[in-house]
């Protein structure tokens, strides 16, 4: 025979046994809740991370050191577009206002750049600044400014 006391089961030892376990379920749900949001919350993170891209003006390029992977903004300055038929180059130059940079994309930019050639057009250029100062641009985006605008109907009418 054993010697520990054998418990007999009372309704009242029961109801303790069940509030403990209720209680013990309610921190397990807790904390796989704040698991689950913890995870969420750095996947989240680690993601928007990976797809946000900034831009560096003129200015913030040219205070960079040479052959940093960068995308470059600024307007272009219509003028200085120069397309190399026999290189396959063409180099145009964008400014912030303060700072101006020599941008030489490799490949054949010219229709997009002179279609793009107005007062104002933002140009974005991905690549590296080089050794002799010139931006060395590897991808092109010219963002043209769209204007719109609702046509006026010239004609009236009479009731």
């Amino acid at each position: 025979m054993s010697d520990t006391p054998e418990v007999t089961p009372t309704p009242e030892n029961d109801d303790n046994n069940l509030a403990l376990e209720r209680n013990s379920r309610s921190w397990l749900w807790i904390l796989l809740g704040v698991a689950g949001v913890v995870v969420v919350a750095i996947g989240g993170s680690m993601l928007m991370g990976k797809s946000v891209v900034y831009y560096k003006t003129p200015t913030e390029v040219s205070a960079m050191p040479l052959n940093s992977e960068v995308r470059l903004a600024g307007k272009l300055l219509p003028k200085t577009i120069v397309a190399a038929a026999n290189s396959g180059k063409t180099t145009f130059s964008v400014t912030d206002g303060k700072t101006t940079i020599e941008v030489v994309y490799v490949g054949s930019a010219s229709t997009a750049l002179s279609t793009a050639a107005k007062p104002g057009t933002q140009i974005v250029a991905q690549g590296k600044l080089g050794a002799n100062h010139q931006f060395e641009s590897t991808q092109l985006l010219a963002k043209c400014p769209s204007k719109y605008s609702a046509k006026l109907d010239q004609k009236t009418t009479t009731s």
